[in-house]
């Protein structure tokens, strides 16, 4: 688990969710059980990430199959600069298989900006905030929004620059990428209060400009993606000059945040499939 590309995120609290299958705005249902060693808190069981920011949760959950599950991290010390709550990041695992876990699916994966990009746009219409997404196996299906696996791999930790099923059609690689700089600024800082994090909270809200505020970078990517059209200078202006961890990335301000896939057709035409909620 990563800040950045380089920077381990050490004491997280790593948990595995599943979409609840209830009605809108109840929690996701954690699948960790006390064979983890640790006492639940207010989310569930957890394991915790380890000096160079793995960890491990064989054997420790079974999920209910056709039901999406998916990581997420809280909290932890990405660098020398203490440990920040603020950090948040999540890594969709998708559907559940027939076995009831993902251990021979994804035996290692990648949990850091990227990713957490990724499962938010995918997830974000069926989400109040990272721990509250509800939606039945059929909601989550691919419809109009792309899988969190069309957007990024979670076995690099990179996004995808074409859909792994469809190479005719581009995924807008240096967006997903600069929207994961966007995060790292708040990741890899000292605190919830420091100014990378206060200005990407202030720009992320529920409603966009207004709305509740989020406490954790998980939950400010479900807003930007909920609201792609809003505040698009400060946020942009998160991005590291210098030294972004995902590149290639957007070298100006978008005019927006949506992802749009583009697929090229046989006459030459370009359709657009929208990837925000």
């Amino acid at each position: 688990m990563n800040g950045g590309q380089s920077r381990a995120v050490v004491g997280a609290r790593v948990y595995v969710l599943q979409v609840n299958s209830g009605d809108y705005g109840n929690s996701s249902v954690s699948l960790l059980t006390s064979a983890t060693g640790n006492q639940a808190d207010s989310i569930g069981h957890y394991v915790v990430s380890g000096q160079y920011g793995g960890f491990s949760i064989a054997g420790d959950y079974t999920c209910t199959a056709g039901h999406q599950v998916y990581l997420y991290a809280r909290g932890g010390n990405s660098g020398d600069d203490g440990t920040n709550s603020a950090i948040g990041l999540m890594a969709s695992l998708g559907t559940c298989p027939e076995t009831g876990n993902f251990n021979a699916a994804a035996p290692f994966i990648f949990v850091n900006e990227v990713t957490t990009v990724a499962a938010a746009y995918a997830m974000a219409g069926l989400a109040t905030d990272v721990t509250h997404i509800v939606g039945s196996a059929k909601s989550m299906a691919p419809t109009g929004i792309a899988s969190a696996a069309d957007l990024a791999s979670i076995t690099t930790g990179f996004a995808n620059s074409t859909l792994p099923s469809k190479p005719e059609a581009k995924v807008p690689q240096t967006k997903v990428h600069t929207l994961a700089n966007i995060l790292s600024a708040c990741i890899n800082s000292s605190s919830p209060t420091s100014t990378s994090c206060t200005t990407l909270f202030s720009n992320a809200r529920s409603n966009g400009a207004s709305g509740a505020t989020p406490e954790e970078t998980a939950t400010a990517a479900i807003n930007i993606a909920r609201n792609p059209h809003a505040n698009i200078a400060a946020l942009y202006g998160l991005q590291p000059r210098l030294s972004a961890p995902f590149v290639p990335a957007l070298e100006s301000a978008p005019q927006d945040f949506d992802l749009s896939l583009a697929s090229e057709g046989a006459n030459n035409s370009v359709a657009f499939l929208s990837l925000h909620p």
